[in-house]
């Protein structure tokens, strides 16, 4: 009987129900979404933290800083494919996969999710990399003080600084190439998704 009553309706009262539908639902889906970031960066968090630690307490000075400079890395490239996912264009993306160019669909799912994709890259993965970075650093820090008997307060200053300036220019110098070449970042990290999804 209510689904006659929806019928006979009047056109704009229906669309209004559809647009009042279609609100809530996306608002439910944005919801849904914090609960999961929340949960995905717990976990992440929680296995990159144990898995660097493990890594780094049995392994050497040496390959404690080489573990430190990947974890920069990761979180300044991370950074800027997620710039490059928000300031691209999706035009040049429609007319490459109408050209059947190899990663083109999958930088374009990219750029229609860029909330998401950003979200998750530059606050999740980035900030997660910066923490552990932070840990790995103090690390460094006692095994240099073990080791030589330097004074842990000029180490733990020389490394603090090293951390925070790789990082923070690292970041600064990729958001300005993710935004002056996002389509050029976009369409190597669409290729590279191609090979996964392919091998897949």
């Amino acid at each position: 009987y209510v689904n006659k009553l929806r019928r006979r309706a009047p056109s704009w009262l229906r669309w209004s129900e559809n647009f009042v539908s279609k609100k809530e639902k996306t608002k439910q889906e944005k919801r849904q979404w914090v609960v999961t970031v929340v949960i995905l960066s717990f976990v992440l968090s929680v296995l990159m933290s144990v898995l660097t630690s493990l890594f780094v307490d049995s392994a050497g000075l040496l390959v404690a800083l080489l573990a430190l400079i990947v974890l920069i890395s990761i979180g300044v490239i991370t950074d800027v494919i997620g710039t490059a996912v928000t300031s691209a264009d999706e035009q040049p993306f429609i007319a490459m996969a109408s050209k059947r160019i190899k990663g083109a669909k999958q930088a374009l799912r990219l750029i229609r999710k860029a909330e998401r994709v950003s979200s998750l890259l530059n606050d999740v993965v980035g900030d997660i990399c910066g923490i552990i970075s932070g840990s790995t650093a103090a690390v460094i820090v006692a095994r240099l003080q073990s080791s030589f008997g330097v004074r842990s307060v000029v180490v733990s200053l020389v490394i603090t600084a090293m951390v925070s300036g790789l990082t923070i220019g690292g970041k600064a110098m990729g958001k300005t190439f993710a935004i002056d070449r996002s389509t050029q970042v976009l369409q190597l990290v669409g290729r590279v998704m191609y090979i996964f999804s392919r091998k897949k």
